[in-house]
């Protein structure tokens, strides 16, 4: 039995086991008051259950799960901590940081988007397909576009320079890094995505990910990775958890931005932001059933309407058979709850989960990355090539 029907004009949402959040903004600096209005979140986007041994080791034939420490491509230690609190009074800059941050100003402050760039081609090989042979990687070992700033770029085994790969882009939360990502946060290291597709994890100029600093700076790697390496233009995906989940959500909605070039998307722990509804793309949305860093949409029966209208649904959620698997804080089984919508000009997928592998303010709640995640987000992708 599926967790969620949609709100509004698709039905009804099962809530969370409490109604009423109180706003932890209350104990921020005076900027970040205006928090408790609703979008993004903020503090430090670190899981806490994080059991010795959690991290995949990735097969012999892939690179290290870890860049080294001091890496360029990275801020700060890469010395990750077994265990961390969440987002207790934490704020990250930009428009995508806060404490559940109102949407962001289409004419607010933020560096102005580059210039428009032409498409990429329609499918098929990217211009860099042929120029090199072979895996490359950086000085360190690491394979990585050393010339492309925050971004770590791992290469499946596959990989040989002249047969097009889908491209898939990562954004992390806030106030962590690109390496965070990687092996921590999504636990996508030597993983099922690793092992198929290029997946580049780029980090933020900020804490947080700013729409009007951080999109440019999204387009060049696109172009530029496209440019040197081979990939297959027509699929072009990106998955993201909380402000990178955010951050989807602005580049798709935001005027300075309206971005076009995704075959698919992945938004993790997001919010609804006030855009105007953008042009359908396949998404499949997970937002925990409890998520206690979402004090206003704790269960996401506002967050998915932003994606059902942009993909022009007509007809209600229908159930959406997910396999269960057991959470990484040891409390058993997790439900993934998951239906996907009808009459929709592209595919929305919804998963309202309760995994509690996320701690905010010292209590569980399902603002992490769930168990079942990264196969069922290779299965979604998969469906779309």
């Amino acid at each position: 039995m599926a967790n969620v029907t949609h709100a509004r004009r698709h039905g009804t949402v099962r809530s969370a086991s409490f109604s009423t959040f109180l706003c932890l903004a209350s104990a921020l600096p005076l900027a970040a008051l205006s928090a408790c209005s609703g979008g993004s979140e903020g503090g430090g986007d670190v899981p806490t259950f994080q059991p010795s041994g959690s991290n995949p080791t990735p097969p012999a034939n892939t690179p290290s799960a870890t860049a080294p420490v001091g890496d360029p491509t990275t801020s700060g230690s890469e010395s990750l901590p077994p265990t961390a609190g969440l987002d207790p009074n934490g704020v990250a800059p930009g428009n995508l940081g806060g404490n559940e941050a109102g949407p962001a100003d289409p004419n607010g402050p933020g560096a102005a988007p580059a210039a428009p760039t032409p498409p990429l081609p329609a499918g098929g090989a990217s211009t860099g397909c042929g120029l090199s042979q072979g895996t490359p990687t950086s000085p360190q070992g690491i394979p990585q576009v050393a010339n492309i700033a925050d971004t770590l770029i791992y290469f499946p085994p596959g990989y040989d320079g002249s047969t097009p790969l889908p491209l898939v882009f990562a954004f992390h939360g806030a106030n962590r890094t690109n390496a965070d990502m990687r092996s921590v946060d999504s636990r996508t290291a030597g993983g099922v995505l690793e092992m198929n597709y290029v997946v580049a994890y780029m980090k933020s100029v900020g804490g947080g990910w700013d729409i009007g600093a951080d999109y440019p700076r999204f387009a060049a790697a696109l172009d530029a990775i496209s440019s040197q390496y081979c990939i297959d233009t027509a699929h072009v995906f990106a998955f993201g958890h909380s402000s990178g989940a955010q951050f989807i959500a602005q580049m798709l909605g935001d005027s300075r931005a309206r971005e076009t070039r995704l075959a698919g998307i992945v938004p993790v722990a997001s919010s609804r932001f006030d855009n105007p509804s953008w042009s359908p793309v396949p998404t499949f949305v997970i937002h925990g059933l409890n998520d206690t860093s979402r004090q206003q949409d704790p269960d996401g029966a506002d967050d998915i309407i932003q994606y059902t209208d942009s993909n022009q649904c007509s007809g209600g959620p229908e159930p959406l058979n997910v396999a269960q698997c057991n959470s990484i804080a040891g409390t058993g089984a997790v439900n993934p709850g998951c239906v996907q919508y009808s009459g929709c000009a592209a595919p929305v997928q919804f998963c309202n989960h309760d995994d509690p592998n996320y701690i905010d303010n010292g209590n569980p709640t399902n603002h992490g990355w769930p168990c079942f995640a990264n196969d069922q987000i290779f299965q979604f992708f998969e469906s779309l090539r």
